[in-house]
């Protein structure tokens, strides 16, 4: 059945045929020419429109599908590269581990590496030698070589960088020997990556062995040596240096992506350089053969380098070949279509009712698609009475035939007939915000109905405007969303349970190296303590992850319990500052507690709040270096009572001050992360502040510190 407030414009014309007037028949026969010729041109234009549109809405489909392709490879290649690095890691480890490395143990080790399947091409040792060193590494490097070799001083260099060990024997762009301290290229890097302790990838360079056809990357990464004071400056050992070729670690994110016969290129574009290509790649181009549109690319960040992927991107990617040319079919139907229509508008024009049936039929079609669409679809005019309905509205919402509320006030439906939501006044409050503000548009937000039938519905909402900008009402869309927020619980829960699991052995484990470290076992030497004592820090860490994995995953699901009481803050802060204080002495801290005597007492959750200042203080405390200062401060605004750690730290970034309270964020600190720092403390204290009506801000300037303040309501007293 037609919708009425569709078809009422149409059911509303009448037949010129029709009356007593004997002219009345003629006058069409009447009409002007111009009339005619505007007609056709109109629907021309509709024939136009609407190809025009169908193939703007493919080429989107089609970019978007092409976008997610681009992601998709980009994220596999950064995968694989950092997967690749496992080696490089390895051998700095071994390095580290080992106070004199020689060729045969060096070999040894990386033939082992190699035997289990890595994924580098080369590896080898940078050996930082010292002046005083120069004659023994010159002998170890004859008996390597088998041959003289001398590593000459001037007298005046304070140490070397030679190609101590490589295996394969050689790494194809460094030889054994080769004193790499004033390297053009290398030199600076490895400066680099001894100054931010962090691995370090080079320009690409053609490969020694085949160099038209493979370019390979160099990666370095800092070996010190072992220091018993944790406070030192660590000495400079050398450099684990690895061999990539770029086509070995692109070929398998190629082929799990299916890019078939998609052209790309890697281009370097580190310190905005010149777009050095990194070739060949599979299904690589070349800028002599590249002829596609650059306009999807994606960058990446690998080993400290960034690099930028460009694609080509086929004609009607992602489209079937009806979609393709669909919009060719419309409009040579449309053409078709106008052709007939000026063939026979003035042999037919008379017949003015069968061109009203075939309007009909056209919008009895459209309410066709629109009532068959799974979204439920609301259309509200600019006087708050509802235009239009689909069939989906009216069954979500209660009404059953969606005929019945046209018409109506949309006020008076809007909880729908026999529907109940989870909390209709905030519901209500939500509706009426966004309907009283003509220019606000509404992505998506969860709504939850109780009954009759339990639903999770995302509410996505436009207002509705004329070409020439003219507010014409509100457009609403309800899509159910339910099994969607279940897949999400079930995944929460899933996190849950294996943290659980993990939780006791972690708990047993640590107990076990206390036991030992306290001589349960027998007496424990200096070397096994300082081994203990590592492994027992890293359990608790890591215990420490799980905890924050579980209050993670208990706050996505909804599954946690707050105890909610009467918490004051007063005597609560002072003790959480009083029980750090021994890590605040450690570093030196100046740590001052000013809060207010009449702070009334926060409607909260105690351990929960303890957890919150807990987190603010540690996060205090590793960002500020020795000697600083954190000042913790409590006064009384209004209903609300703040509490503000402030420190006077390295402070954040401006571009990094959004992200601080995102899952997982670690900031550096001079190019290093911060040691203990799960990244979840932050994102769990603004969850828990919000779920106990409180709110968090940031106030930050880089350089010179932080301030975090924290604002909880006040326990209402009983009148």
């Amino acid at each position: 059945m037609a919708n009425p407030a569709i078809s009422q414009p149409f059911n509303g014309i009448e037949d010129p045929a029709a009356g007593s007037d004997s002219g009345s028949g003629h006058l069409l026969q009447r009409l002007p020419s111009f009339a005619a010729a505007a007609t056709l041109a109109m629907l021309l234009a509709m024939t136009v429109a609407t190809a025009i549109s169908i193939r703007t809405i493919n080429q989107t489909r089609s970019d978007l599908r092409f976008q997610e392709l681009v992601d998709t490879v980009s994220l596999e290649v950064d995968a694989e590269f950092n997967k690749s690095l496992s080696e490089l890691a390895a051998i700095k480890g071994f390095l580290e581990a080992t106070d004199s490395v020689t060729p045969a143990q060096f070999r040894t080790f990386a033939s082992a590496l190699e035997k289990a399947n890595w994924s580098v091409n080369a590896l080898g040792f940078i050996r930082k030698v010292s002046a005083d060193e120069t004659a023994e590494f010159n002998r170890m490097m004859s008996m390597q070589l088998n041959d003289d070799f001398v590593l000459e001083s001037d007298g005046l260099r304070q140490y070397f960088l030679p190609v101590a060990f490589t295996y394969p024997e050689t790494l194809g762009t460094l030889n054994p020997g080769e004193d790499m301290s004033n390297h053009p290229t290398y030199t600076p890097l490895m400066n680099r990556a001894e100054l931010e302790r962090k691995i370090v990838a080079s320009p690409p360079v053609p490969s020694a062995s085949n160099p038209h056809d493979q370019a390979v990357v160099l990666v370095f990464t800092p070996v010190f040596k072992p220091s018993d004071d944790p406070f030192a400056a660590p000495e400079l050992k050398g450099f684990g240096t690895g061999v990539y070729r770029v086509a070995d670690f692109l070929a398998g994110p190629v082929e799990r992506a299916g890019l078939g016969d998609i052209k790309f290129r890697v281009v370097d574009i580190e310190d905005g350089g010149t777009g050095q290509e990194v070739f060949p790649v599979p299904n690589g181009a070349t800028n002599e053969n590249w002829t596609g549109d650059t306009s999807f690319v994606s960058n990446l960040n690998l080993a400290g380098r960034n690099w930028r992927l460009e694609f080509n991107k086929p004609a009607g990617y992602g489209l079937s070949r009806l979609e393709s040319q669909l919009w060719v079919i419309v409009l040579s139907a449309g053409l078709v279509i106008t052709g007939l229509a000026t063939a026979s508008m003035y042999s037919l024009i008379a017949d003015r009712q069968t061109a009203q049936s075939r309007l009909q039929l056209l919008t009895s079609r459209m309410n066709i698609l629109l009532d068959s669409a799974l979204e439920s679809i609301l259309l509200v005019g600019a006087d708050d009475r509802i235009v239009w309905a689909n069939r989906s509205y009216a069954n979500v919402f209660g009404f059953g035939d969606p005929d019945s509320i046209i018409g109506s006030e949309w006020e008076s439906t809007r909880l729908g007939a026999g529907v109940k939501f989870e909390n209709s006044s905030k519901y209500l409050r939500r509706l009426s915000e966004i309907n009283n503000n003509r220019e606000l548009a509404v992505t998506s937000e969860d709504v939850q109905i109780k009954a009759p039938e339990a639903r999770t519905l995302s509410m996505t909402s436009a207002p509705a405007t004329s070409a020439t900008s003219e507010y014409l009402g509100r457009l609403w869309v309800f899509r159910d969303v339910t099994n969607e927020r279940t897949a999400d619980r079930s995944k929460s829960e899933f996190i849950s349970m294996v943290s659980h699991e993990l939780r006791t052995p972690l708990t047993s484990l640590t107990g076990f190296i206390e036991l030992v470290l306290d001589g349960a076992g027998g007496e424990v030497n200096p070397a096994m303590e300082r081994l203990l004592k590592k492994a027992h820090a890293n359990g608790i860490r890591l215990s420490r992850l799980v905890a924050d994995i579980l209050d993670i995953s208990r706050l996505e699901s909804g599954n946690l319990a707050l105890e909610m009481s009467e918490v004051s803050l007063q005597g609560l802060v002072p003790e959480l500052v009083e029980a750090m204080a021994p890590q605040f002495e450690d570093m030196r801290l100046d740590v001052t507690v000013n809060i207010s005597s009449k702070l009334r007492a926060v409607w909260a959750d105690r351990e929960r709040c303890a957890q919150v200042f807990s987190n603010l203080l540690t996060n205090a405390l590793r960002y500020t270096p020795e000697g600083g200062a954190i000042d913790v401060s409590g006064k009384q605004v209004g209903d609300q009572v703040e509490i503000c750690v402030r420190d006077t730290g390295i402070g954040i970034r401006p571009e990094n001050q959004a992200r601080v309270f995102d899952k997982f964020v670690r900031l550096s600190r001079d190019g290093r992360r911060p040691p203990g720092s799960t990244g979840l403390g932050l994102a769990i204290t603004k969850t828990l502040v919000e779920l106990q009506g409180g709110s968090i801000r940031l106030e930050s300037e880089y350089g010179k510190g932080s301030a975090f303040t924290i604002s909880l309501p006040v326990a209402e007293r009983p009148e």
